[in-house]
């Protein structure tokens, strides 16, 4: 899967490289400075050529045939206007979309994730230098777009200009966009659009740099790849776009693509850690890498939905400049307080102000509020939190939900108390929380359940935006294990959890039900509601083919004797212990990690994975418990 991921970085730097965004050795083609004035032609002229004329004139007919220098400085002659297009890089794809001209885009690299609409088109199979050929002449275009990627194997640019005029985009920075959406929308009489798309793009960039006028430049790291620690250096459109969002990179004096030192990254200390999906790196393994920064202490580390947002040179950066500016100055893009919000129990509860002194009341709302980059608004947590490790320094309000100590909450101030249904175990209590400050209180039953969880505490808190960040991402993830396990079949499951006075275990309507869905699996109780202690009797009953214990205090061995032996998962030897029952347990975002464990376990075969399995001594005991 990692190596996987790296093919797909390096794909995406490619991107930028061609874009000139890293100081490359540009030694494969004599250029000058770039320009996208217009040059007149006569209709003789020869389809492309070279730079060597800087003055044509119109011809009176009509708007074609018009001469265009591109950004690498070479003049190219378009005879009609055109009506097929192929584009061989995704800004470029995204450029023709602006320009209300997609439906002209007759091929692309297949690269292409943005507007939705670029899944109807064929692709060339590649990127650059990379496209076929073949399937470029199969599509007859009258024109070929491309940016610097078509140096990437020499004598590649000749060939395409055989089925067809070939412009080169690549603009190397944010103020080259617009010259870029000026070159196109002379390329096909689309000035006036051109000219609007532009305006628009100025006017949010402009925006942008007032509304973070006057904000504290935040402290920024972005992570490109884990091993090695690689990221964005000074003269890269992510670092422009960091610093348009009210930030500064931490390795600004670096350039193109750096590899650092952790050691560095500490001595650098940043603010904001910012992750993206192909980084090789997920959010917990950012927290315990990253431990000692103030981005870790505060609970500031973020997984963006989609990094070409950032280092695609077209309009859709602005897309990237407006998610990196709500992650570093939430603040500015404010929730209207009072206000007023439905609970996950149904009532009502009105927030005077944003939230600036947070107590929790479940380790799943602390884990959660981390993942919003919210971590530093926390005063209080149940002295069960753990996770991430800066929870440690954060004062402990005793137990959980109703057993927490309404002295110790008192004494902290809050302005708001986050709890589960928790807070129903002992009667009365709810209502003298609310004596101290206003409780909001979740309930996921569901992974649907836990989505619903990240965006209300996200519109609570004001991290709104983060929280859709956090809900796609987990749904990425999701949707790449159900990929996975669509055609296996599906093994019947018995989630077990407790063996205090019966055998507790998971039926629908409970998050871990849903766990068991979608990593392919069937849950061996799903006629029960809820978690449910039942009997040896019933579980030998339902026979099930895989026994998950996602606790630390079962003994998984009560499975080599009596009756829970004959079963058809203690025979197989496939009852397994998870790793970590705490991820498995908490309704929190950390439950994607939760999924893929129990997918590898129902699915080993589909993962690579080698399961420990359940290994019985010939003297195991009868009366072995958990």
């Amino acid at each position: 899967m990692k190596r996987t991921a790296l093919l797909v970085v390096l794909l995406l730097l490619g991107a930028v490289v061609a874009t000139g965004c890293i100081a490359s050795n540009e030694s494969t083609s004599s250029t000058s400075s770039p320009s996208t004035t217009a040059t007149p032609t006569s209709p003789t002229t020869s389809t492309t050529s070279q730079a060597t004329s800087s003055s044509t004139t119109q011809t009176e007919k009509g708007y074609y045939p018009i001469t265009v220098k591109d950004f690498m400085n070479r003049t190219v002659t378009i005879k009609e206007e055109p009506q097929r297009v192929v584009s061989l890089a995704p800004a470029i794809t995204e450029d023709l979309y602006y320009l209300g001209l997609l439906d002209r885009v007759v091929g692309d690299t297949g690269y292409e994730d943005w507007p939705s609409e670029v899944k109807d088109i064929p692709s060339v199979g590649g990127y650059g230098a990379y496209a076929s050929l073949e399937n470029i002449a199969s599509l007859k275009p009258d024109l070929i777009i491309a940016d610097n990627a078509v140096l990437y194997k020499q004598g590649y640019l000749e060939s395409p200009e055989k089925i067809a005029p070939v412009i080169i985009v690549a603009p190397k920075s944010l103020d080259e966009i617009p010259e870029a959406i000026e070159l196109l929308g002379k390329a096909f009489n689309k000035k006036d659009k051109a000219k609007e798309v532009i305006n628009e793009f100025n006017a949010k960039v402009d925006a942008m740099k007032e509304l973070m006028k006057g904000k504290p430049k935040v402290k920024v790291l972005y992570v490109v790849w884990n091993d090695p620690l690689t990221t964005a250096g000074g003269n890269t459109f992510i670092s422009d776009i960091i610093g348009i969002a009210g930030g500064v990179n931490i390795f600004n004096d670096t350039k193109n693509w750096p590899q650092v030192s952790l050691e560095e990254v500490l001595v650098r200390n940043p603010d904001v850690i910012i992750l993206t999906p192909h980084c090789g790196m997920t959010v917990e393994e950012a927290y315990k890498l990253f431990a000692g920064t103030s981005a870790v202490k505060n609970g500031r580390v973020y997984m963006i939905e989609n990094e070409n947002d950032l280092i695609h040179p077209s309009p859709r950066l602005i897309r990237g400049i407006e998610t990196i500016a709500r992650i570093l100055h939430p603040e500015a893009f404010k929730t209207g307080y009072p206000l007023t919000i439905k609970d996950m129990a149904n009532r009502t509860v009105t927030i005077p102000k944003e939230p600036q002194r947070v107590v929790s009341l479940a380790p799943s709302i602390t884990e959660t509020i981390f993942y919003l980059g919210a971590g530093n608004k926390l005063v209080g947590v149940t002295k069960y939190a753990d996770w991430p490790p800066a929870v440690k320094n954060i004062t402990r309000i005793g137990g959980y939900g109703a057993y927490a100590n309404l002295e110790e909450i008192a004494k902290l101030k809050p302005d708001l108390i986050i709890a589960d249904n928790a807070v129903f175990y002992k009667q009365g209590f709810l209502e003298d929380l609310e004596k101290i400050a206003p409780v909001v209180i979740v309930n996921p039953k569901s992974i649907e359940g836990i989505y619903q969880q990240v965006e209300l505490l996200g519109k609570v808190l004001n991290r709104e935006a983060q929280a859709s960040l956090v809900v796609a991402e987990m749904k990425s993830q999701i949707s790449h294990i159900e990929s996975l396990v669509a055609n296996a079949s599906r093994p019947s499951v018995m989630y077990l959890v407790s063996t205090y006075n019966g055998y507790w275990i998971a039926g629908k309507d409970t998050f871990a039900d849903s766990i068991i869905w979608i990593a392919g699996g069937k849950n061996a109780f799903e006629d029960v509601t809820g978690w449910k202690a039942v009997s040896a009797e019933e579980i030998v009953a339902r026979n099930p083919d895989v026994v998950i214990i996602a606790s630390a205090y079962v003994d998984p061995k009560i499975f080599c004797s009596g009756p829970l032996s004959t079963i058809k998962a203690a025979k197989e030897g496939r009852v397994y212990t998870v790793s970590d029952p705490n991820v498995f347990q908490r309704p929190s975002p950390r439950i994607v990690l939760a999924i893929k464990e129990m997918a590898e376990l129902l699915h080993p075969e589909l993962f690579k994975y080698q399961p420990q399995p359940l290994v019985c001594s010939a003297n195991t005991t009868a009366n072995a418990t958990g």
